[in-house]
């Protein structure tokens, strides 16, 4: 059998298509890559590509320039090799017709974001291989061997898994789209059987778990996810594959769940958790990325702290950030980790400029949104998306309310493409009609507080939706504020309550507290009033 690989020269390209050449070799796999063009000295490299493409299944390995170039022309020379390799790609995926034999299969490494492969690579089945242990190979062949059988009597064609066995399962997973219907079942159908699975079952079905459960937005099935997997590791200390792991699970799953459910303190230390552990196995991707998780954690921990404890979250967001930034510029100055990077550390300086006023820190905010627009691609949905509505909220500040105008019209347009693609999208929904809510204000207008209740309403739907309790208590609170009668108080309790205290759903409790009270006819007056907060606020602080 001879099969192409189709890579980029990154260095988690360069990584994966190197082992999966040799260890393909091993298993009398005719390779043909761009390390054999010496000895082979086509006479056209277009026409060997072409040749090639054509000619032998195809083994695309994701990675991020792989994705950023991938048949996507932008003016430049950079990975040429790629863009062609790509429009060839996508030709032959063209001419494909058969409902099933595709034979383009995408390869990645089990760190690589399905979410981020270029949309005609993103509805194939993507196979993990781990460069380092070789796990993912034994599937990889058999897709092979289904595509051209060898001639060997032993194994003349792919295994089907039995119905309903592990293997099934296994594939199940990995073939289903993340947000099908069917996704949830099957990763309840692995918890039940994820203690009797080897490691290397294990270590492959976790990307398809993770990314089936995110687009459902389960926080509790991703909780049971991840105390499984880590009761299922060795106990004692932890090998080097282990710990990988294990980082793993605490910086993709465990923190997902605890940031959606807004327990954010506890989600920092477990991300220290898991960068240490990256850390001791050598992982510099995923310390880069437990980083970045920081800078936001730390950022969304400033917004609902008190004025003592903020400045110290917002100098560790901006660390955080920075650090991220230069590790991922070290492992590729061009890609889009950078550039995701660019849009955490410009959502945390404006965050600064939200909480303190500080007009430098929203001149930073706006210079990192612009840097970030140049890195992030289209096909990394959420970053791009989450950053074009960082750019409708930095505009609104700046006073540009055409720009902020474009950018929410352009977020909304966009959003409404993906509405059946999982939980992630209807969250970023939700976010963008609150920014559009914020511009309805600052626009003003007679109708502008009815038009600014309507999208908050709408917000308040898409997050109930998914069960984000903290983003809906939110909209709760600038509902509340915009008609204070529909929480049974008036417009300066509002303001003292937001005085107190900067946890939107200690607010709503406070708001209760200070309606029953009125209710009861203790208080009135102005002076009254005041008295009447202080003892909330003594009441409700006590509670936390």
């Amino acid at each position: 059998m001879r099969v192409f690989i189709s890579y980029a020269h990154d260095i988690q390209g360069r990584k994966v298509a190197q082992a999966l050449a040799e260890a393909l070799r091993k298993r009398g796999v005719d390779v043909l890559w761009d390390r054999d063009l010496p000895e082979g000295n086509p006479v056209s490299l277009p026409e060997w590509i072409v040749t090639a493409v054509s000619d032998y299944p195809v083994l695309c390995v994701l990675s991020p320039d792989y994705v950023l170039r991938f048949g996507s022309g932008d003016g430049t020379a950079a990975r040429k090799g790629v863009l062609f390799e790509g429009r060839v790609l996508q030709r032959r995926i063209y001419d494909h017709t058969d409902v099933g034999g595709c034979p383009v299969i995408p390869v990645a490494d089990l760190a690589f974001s399905a979410d981020l492969a270029p949309v005609v690579l993103k509805n194939l089945v993507i196979s993990r291989f781990d460069a380092d242990t070789e796990d993912g190979l034994e599937q990889i062949i058999r897709r092979l061997l289904a595509l051209s059988p060898m001639p060997t009597p032993a194994r003349p064609s792919a295994p089907v898994p039995e119905a309903g066995g592990e293997m099934a399962l296994m594939h199940d997973l990995e073939a289903a789209a993340p947000s099908s219907a069917a996704g949830p079942s099957l990763v309840h159908d692995w918890l039940a059987v994820v203690a009797d699975l080897s490691r290397t079952d294990l270590v492959r079905a976790l990307p398809a778990v993770e990314r089936i459960v995110k687009a459902a937005g389960d926080a509790e099935v991703m909780r049971e996810v991840t105390e499984c997997c880590l009761r299922a590791l060795p106990g004692g200390a932890l090998v080097a594959e282990d710990r990988r792991t294990k980082a793993w699970l605490l910086l993709r799953c465990r923190a997902w769940h605890l940031h959606r459910m807004h327990e954010l303190s506890a989600a920092v230390s477990t991300v220290d958790e898991g960068i240490q552990l990256a850390k001791e196995c050598g992982d510099g991707w995923m310390v880069a990325f437990g980083k970045r998780l920081l800078a936001t954690l730390h950022g969304e921990l400033a917004e609902v702290s008190r004025a003592d404890a903020r400045k110290h979250h917002l100098v560790q967001a901006v660390e955080c950030a920075t650090a991220a930034s230069a590790m991922f510029h070290a492992l590729d100055p061009a890609g889009d980790e950078y550039g995701a990077c660019c849009n955490v550390l410009a959502c945390v300086w404006f965050t600064q400029y939200r909480l303190d006023r500080d007009r430098s820190a929203l001149k930073r905010a706006n210079k990192l949104a612009d840097q970030a627009v140049t890195y992030l691609p289209k096909d990394r949905s959420r970053e791009y998306h989450e950053l074009l509505i960082l750019r409708v909220r930095i505009s609104i500040a700046r006073g540009d309310l055409a720009r902020a105008r474009d950018l929410a019209d352009k977020a909304l347009a966009s959003l409404a493409c993906h509405a059946d693609d999982g939980a992630s999208y209807t969250e970023l929904l939700g976010s963008a009609h609150l920014a559009r809510a914020e511009l309805r204000l600052k626009e003003g207008g007679r109708d502008a507080p009815v038009n600014a209740a309507r999208d908050i309403s709408l917000a308040l739907k898409f997050f109930e939706e998914i069960s984000l309790p903290y983003a809906s208590a939110t909209c709760r609170w600038l509902l509340a504020k915009l008609v204070p009668g529909t929480a049974g108080v008036e417009h300066g309790d509002v303001r003292i309550c937001e005085r107190l205290f900067a946890d939107t759903r200690i607010r709503l409790r406070g708001l209760e507290e200070r309606s029953r009270r009125i209710g009861e006819c203790v208080g009135g007056r102005w002076g009254t009033r005041r008295g009447d907060w202080r003892e909330i606020a003594r009441k409700l602080r006590s509670q936390v």
